[in-house]
């Protein structure tokens, strides 16, 4: 008996070739468009957390500068609690009356916010009751007014560096007779602050011209006929381009009148190293080499307007450096002093803005021996 097949139907047929070659063709532009949807996303959460981190850095610090008078660190921040804690995405730099939010995810450095500081408040002035004791009639010689400040010129990658301007240049005083009496008279204290740096202590000398001039609300003692007279702990705060009248004085002797000037100049106290230091540390390391940062911590209470500080290099070597010029280079130390955006660093406050590249043998946060030579 012969066995006939049967016959095959359409529901018994594989796909063809075409059609599995279709199907495969729609699942990759399928895949396609998933892969580039959800990268977008991504880039679009990242950039929106970047945006968020900024503006609660800038709210955080024109939140302490109202409160203290001036902008603060990311630490400062975290422990006045206005910062839950420091920012990954971020650096906060403060310079003198300003502040920088800089990104810290290894692109280039940008500036993110940058505002001025918060107003300065100057404490009362207290009128003395006037006194009784005679002197000789003598005529006060003007007051004479100091040299107007000069700015250095930057400049890149120097070997040498120029000196310090003066503590107190573009600083000035006058006493000035407000009420005058037979015996006597009262006067005010003025000082000019015509810089761009805060002044946050001074020191005056007041030329009596044959008069006793006792000062109120300041530190004073004699020399000659002259009185020095320096700031309590409330008063000695000048803002940069202001006028304060931060005390007065009572003065013994007849002939005064109103608006008489008594010759004054500013003696203004020195800052000193030993409330500066510096840390040089690793910021990023990689086979042979990698990147770090210095930071000048002032923590006195006077503010700096020039640094110099040394670093030990223990074998790597220093390049593109950032923020600060290359005074002299041995065969274990680098001598490096600040660039004019770097220079001032307020009472208080530090600088974390000057950076370079290392090549040699380095490893994640190794720090490096640093010492402060001068400071002005």
């Amino acid at each position: 008996m012969t066995t006939q097949p049967s016959p095959t139907t359409s529901s018994d047929r594989g796909f063809s070739l075409i059609e599995m070659l279709v199907v495969i063709t729609v699942l990759g532009i399928l895949a396609t468009i998933v892969v580039f949807a959800v990268r977008g996303g991504s880039d679009d959460a990242t950039a929106a957390a970047v945006a968020t981190d900024e503006r609660t850095i800038e709210t955080a610090q024109e939140a302490y500068a109202a409160q203290f008078g001036h902008y603060a660190e990311e630490d400062e921040l975290v422990s006045a609690g206005l910062l839950r804690k420091a920012s990954s995405l971020h650096d906060v730099v403060v310079e003198n009356t300003t502040y920088r939010v800089v990104r810290t995810d290894g692109s280039t450095t940008t500036v993110a916010s940058s505002t001025t500081s918060a107003p300065t408040t100057t404490a009362p002035t207290t009128t003395a009751a006037p006194a009784t004791t005679l002197a000789p009639t003598t005529t006060a010689a003007p007051a004479t007014t100091a040299a107007p400040a000069t700015t250095i010129a930057p400049t890149t990658a120097p070997t040498t560096v120029a000196p310090p301007k003066p503590a107190n240049d573009g600083i000035t005083c006058t006493l000035t007779v407000t009420n005058a009496w037979g015996a006597g008279a009262n006067a005010n204290l003025t000082i000019t602050n015509s810089t761009d740096r805060r002044v946050t202590a001074w020191m005056v000398r007041i030329d009596g011209q044959g008069y006793r001039i006792s000062p109120w609300n300041a530190t004073t003692t004699t020399s000659g006929d002259s009185v020095i007279a320096s700031n309590l702990s409330w008063n000695g705060i000048v803002a940069p381009g202001t006028t304060s009248t931060p005390t007065g004085a009572t003065i013994s002797g007849s002939g005064l009148t109103n608006g008489l000037v008594f010759p004054c100049s500013v003696i203004t106290p020195a800052p000193s190293t030993s409330d500066v230091r510096c840390t040089l540390e690793t910021t990023n390391a990689w086979s042979g080499g990698g990147n770090v940062r210095l930071t000048v911590e002032n923590s006195g209470s006077i503010d700096l307007s020039a640094w110099t500080v040394s670093v030990t290099t223990n074998g790597v070597s220093f390049s593109r450096w950032s923020g600060a010029n290359v005074v002299s280079t041995s065969e274990t130390t680098i001598t490096l002093a600040d660039q004019d955006w770097t220079a001032a660093i307020s009472a208080g406050n530090r600088q974390r803005s000057v950076t370079a590249s290392a090549s040699g043998p380095i490893s994640p946060d190794q720090t490096f021996p640093c010492v402060v030579v001068e400071v002005a």
